[in-house]
């Protein structure tokens, strides 16, 4: 898939033992690739689940524009829950880390308000090379 006017990034997250009631005893991976499937960014973080390691996907493809100074991208998520967090109101009724979302959420929020121009669009998980990335790397 490619646009004209902006970069196109795939964005995943995963999370090991979403089974546990211990969030100590999990651990999430965050991932952003461009069109090729090359990683721009990977972030490991303890505790969480899935759909909050999507959020921080997104996060993450922010911030790294911002580091390279684009302020447009297409963002390709697998992830339905995803786009209802990153642009809705609520987050979840049994989010186990409601403050840190709450806080992720601010920051995406936080780049709106600044200017930057946020496309994200779901694709089927096949389509998601974020996704194949942590499948291959971390089997999740």
């Amino acid at each position: 898939m490619s646009y004209s006017d902006g970069l196109v990034l795939y964005i995943d997250g995963g999370c090991s033992g979403n089974g546990q009631h211990d969030l100590s005893k999990r651990r999430m991976v965050s991932v952003v690739t461009d069109e090729a499937g090359v990683v721009l960014s990977e972030t490991l973080t303890a505790g969480g689940s899935n759909n909050i390691a999507e959020l921080i996907a997104v996060r993450d493809a922010i911030r790294w524009c911002g580091m390279k100074g684009i302020h447009q991208a297409h963002v390709m998520t697998d992830s339905q829950n995803n786009l209802s967090w990153t642009f809705g109101t609520k987050v979840g009724k049994a989010i186990n880390d409601r403050r840190s979302v709450l806080a992720i959420k601010a920051e995406i929020t936080a780049a709106f308000v600044a200017g930057f121009d946020l496309t994200l669009t779901w694709v089927p998980r096949e389509n998601n090379l974020a996704g194949h990335y942590i499948e291959r790397v971390h089997a999740l």
